[in-house]
């Protein structure tokens, strides 16, 4: 367990850059292996004799490539949900406030808060006021 203070695993780059060659490798093999399994089973279509033939290495390359995909997705994750996040958390402040009175939902699309009153602070409470205000907005208090 990792314990400097980052999240995740105590070796995670090195599990990713694994994932990233075993990402490519596999998908190049299954490449390869889907081409000649493919085009093999194309030639011996005329003769379908009793055995498997060459389906069985298309399915190989098949295989290869479902698992070159998985280890392509466990290499790139971070990276994945880093864009993920950067495109769509604009549009969710952007709804958030939208629906929302200005306050947000849940702290997404929370706006500022207004600009600070220009007017006299309170003697009871220390608020400042409004310029034109004659009671203290949060107390009550007179302000003459």
């Amino acid at each position: 367990m990792n314990t400097e203070g980052s999240p995740g695993l105590g070796n995670q780059s090195t599990v990713r850059t694994v994932a990233r060659v075993a990402a490519v490798a596999l998908l190049l093999v299954g490449a390869v292996l889907g081409f000649m399994g493919v085009s093999a089973f194309v030639a011996d279509f005329q003769s379908m004799d009793g055995g498997p033939g060459p389906i069985l290495t298309a399915a190989a390359g098949g295989f290869c490539i479902v698992f070159g995909l998985a280890a392509a997705n466990v290499g790139w994750l971070r990276t994945q949900a880093s864009y993920v996040a950067g495109e769509t958390m604009p549009v969710v402040k952007d709804s958030a406030t939208y629906l929302s009175d200005g306050r947000g939902i849940a702290g997404v699309g929370r706006t500022e808060e207004a600009a600070a009153a220009t007017g006299p602070y309170c003697r009871q409470c220390g608020t400042r006021n409004d310029a034109d205000a004659r009671f203290c907005d949060s107390c009550g208090q007179s302000l003459a």
